[in-house]
């Protein structure tokens, strides 16, 4: 994909979201956490952890993908498949578990079908992302059992803007030669506003300090091929904005062209006849040169009326309308030539009421309506999972209670999910999920937070209807029509001291699931005889050599079955900050965080993240501000049956910027002693390393 947009009209056009000074309050951003709960509270009156990443700290943290952006964050770790994608991991959960939100409703992209499709999102236009761990997310269904990511970018204002302001903002990479162009520009008359914005990218193959396989075996040294990316993304809004009434729409398109490190996308082949073992190494080495990259378009139609202020029991009125025609090629290239070897195609719509009451008894209270409709369809070789059509419906009531000087939390949720596909019998689930959270001060300096609560979680299209062969996990997934649902039974304690000299903040949490769905890998491999002499699925799996020609290399190349079944399981973990200021321009932050996650049964569930430690010291005087940080992660030695263990390391990242009037100049030094990084949340963690040393230049301008 040829970006065909004109880098300087774009860069006369847009304005940068993060580097945006005249639109956001940072006292306001930190005070009001929109998705913890519509009743707009503090982020000290939420029990549990919240994360916020508000301006200056965008300006800093983000980057290309989602996950990297959040990676810094305490219980939060990116899942690559390479530098095109990178997922949001929240105490070991991510994909169907973690809910990724875009102005409060969700991101609708196939990006939870597999573990190479990139989430349809573009941090580097948020003016702040909001981050739920934990079991603080009634609000926002079933899919969010694990946690909430939100990203905010006002695309429809809900205050008026006075006047016109903007930005633009130029960087460089020197890892991959990344150039990117960020922009926004937002005006007001009155009651009317608007708003534009966009990002253009581009990008050449990743640097990395050794060899991209871990076994040396056919790798290239130094760099990552077939990991370049191009991307565009624009967004326009506009709303009507009184005291009363806020009606608004905004439409956004993303384009994304980006490509899976080698081996990251294999297919493997049936046979005619029973090939020496020399010719099947042959073709093994030649599938390897297939390399394929995924061509993505995405439009997005959002819009929201508020009805505010009103008088009377009902005193607030929110409706959210979101449309999504969503549809990536995943093109396969052999000897310069391209074809499409599968074709996905989403179209999702969300609709969500909520209306809120004045006290009654005391009680501050929200009553919450969401539809919601996902028609997909693959085609190609890649079609694990069959066309479908999911309708869901889902009511929530969530109350607030003032106890003394803390706040009690209560919430109510029922969905019923539908599953229809050719073929197959309606597929459907009912789930209740429940919530009690207290947050209560202790002294002026301290307070304390403890949730409780039950969720459940149907199980998705792809755990229920997947029958073929999957080449980004390189298996064969068989799913199981006959799951019920997941649950979980969660607590979590939270304690916050601050004083002039010291803040510290720590959660524990624990949470026991009940029927946990996941693809197990029993060590069977997809047999190609079985499957010729007419075995499907299931059928066509086994352990046993004389299905493969009494051939261990061939059991060894062949795909891996998994199965998709539900059995108990315990997550338990830790996240621990303490930020201690040292003079009036300098502070101290020291993190960390820690997950387990087993099978009650036995064995470790896999692609969990290790234990890690951070440490960073952070300057700002005048037109100075400076950040140099450390991160330790430990070997992860739990890594799951059948999966190989990770070993630790130690990232080295520094920031310097230099702001005057509407200037700002900065450089972003990234993994600065060149470690070779292999991420335990990654499925390519093996064939694909993280980026080696990478300094970040930019410029950005505001007005």
């Amino acid at each position: 994909m040829a970006m065909k947009k004109s880098w300087g009209l774009a860069l006369s056009l847009i304005t940068c979201a993060h580097t945006h000074q005249a639109f956001a309050d940072a006292n306001s951003i930190e005070e009001v956490i929109i998705t913890a709960s519509p009743h707009g509270k503090r982020q000290d009156q939420v029990a549990g952890a919240v994360g916020i990443l508000d301006e200056q700290n965008l300006q800093r943290e983000v980057a290309s993908t989602l996950g990297e952006t959040l990676r810094n964050q305490p219980g939060i770790n990116s899942g690559s498949f390479g530098p095109g994608v990178g997922v949001p991991v929240i105490r070991g959960l991510s994909g169907k578990r973690v809910e990724i939100l875009s102005n409060g409703t969700g991101v609708a992209d196939v990006s939870d079908t597999s573990p190479d499709h990139a989430i349809g999102t573009e941090p580097l236009l948020a003016d702040r992302i909001e981050i739920l761990r934990g079991p603080a997310t009634l609000r926002y269904g079933p899919g969010a059992i694990g946690g909430v990511v939100n990203v905010i970018d006002n695309s429809i204002h809900t205050e008026q803007v006075d006047g016109i302001h903007g930005a633009a903002e130029a960087r460089h990479n020197t890892n991959n030669d990344e150039n990117v162009l960020v922009g926004r520009l937002d005006g007001g008359n009155g009651p009317f506003n608007i708003h534009l914005s966009g990002v253009l990218r581009d990008s050449n193959n990743v640097d990395i300090p050794g060899y991209a396989r871990s076994d040396r075996d056919d790798s290239t040294r130094g760099y990552i091929d077939n990991t370049d990316a191009e991307a565009d993304t624009w967004t326009f809004g506009t709303s009507w904005v009184t005291d009363k009434v806020v009606a608004g729409a905004s439409i956004n398109r993303l384009n994304s062209n980006y490509g899976i490190p080698p081996g990251g996308h294999g297919h493997a082949h049936g046979h005619d006849d029973h090939e020496d073992e020399d010719h099947h190494d042959e073709e093994h080495h030649d599938e390897e040169q297939i390399l394929t990259r995924i061509d993505l378009e995405q439009t997005t139609y959002q819009g929201k009326v508020i009805l505010r202020n009103l008088e009377g029991f009902i005193e607030r009125v929110q409706l959210d309308l979101n449309r999504t025609d969503y549809k990536h090629r995943e093109l396969e290239i052999e000897d310069g030539t391209s074809a499409t070897g599968t074709l996905f195609d989403l179209k999702s719509t969300e609709a969500r009421t909520e209306i809120s009451h004045t006290p009654l008894a005391g009680w501050t209270g929200t009553l919450g309506l969401q539809l919601n409709r996902r028609d997909f369809d693959a085609t190609g070789l890649e079609a694990f999972v069959p066309p479908s059509d999911t309708r869901a419906l889902g009511i929530y009531l969530i109350e607030d209670l003032a106890i003394g000087a803390g706040n009690l939390e209560l919430g109510l949720r029922h969905d019923q999910q539908s599953i229809e596909s050719s073929g197959i019998r309606d597929i459907d689930h009912n789930s209740f999920n429940a919530s009690a959270s207290l947050v209560y001060p202790l002294g002026e300096n301290q307070r304390l937070g403890l949730i409780l609560s039950r969720t459940e979680r149907a199980p998705v299209a792809e755990e229920l209807l997947s029958n073929g062969e999957h080449v980004a996990t390189r298996s064969y997934e068989i799913g199981n029509p006959d799951l019920d649902t997941e649950s979980a039974w969660n607590i979590e304690l939270s304690w916050a001291w601050q004083g002039e000299r010291l803040e510290t903040e720590l959660n524990l949490y624990h949470r026991r699931f009940s029927d946990f769905i996941h693809a197990m890998d029993e060590g069977t491999r997809f047999s190609h005889d079985l499957e010729e002499e007419g075995f499907a699925g299931a059928s066509a799996c086994s352990g046993d050599l004389a299905d493969f020609d009494n051939s261990a290399d061939e059991f060894d190349d062949s795909l891996s079955c998994l199965n998709y079944t539900q059995q108990d399981a315990r997550f338990s973990g830790l996240e621990a900050e303490v930020k201690l200021p040292l003079t009036d321009s300098q502070s101290l932050r020291l993190w960390g965080d820690y997950v387990r996650a087993r099978f009650d049964r036995g064995g470790d569930i896999p692609r969990i993240p290790p234990a890690r430690l951070g440490l960073s010291w952070d300057f700002a005087s005048g037109p100075w501000s400076a950040q140099l940080s450390t991160t330790h992660a430990l070997d992860q030695d739990k890594p799951g049956d059948n999966q190989d263990s990770t070993d630790g390391y130690t990232r080295l990242d520094a920031y310097l910027r230099y702001g005057m009037n509407n200037w700002a100049l900065f450089v972003k030094g990234l993994n600065l002693t060149d470690e070779e990084i292999r991420n335990a949340s990654s499925f390519l963690r093996d064939i694909a390393p993280e980026p080696g040393r990478s300094l970040v230049l930019g410029a950005n301008y505001t007005f």
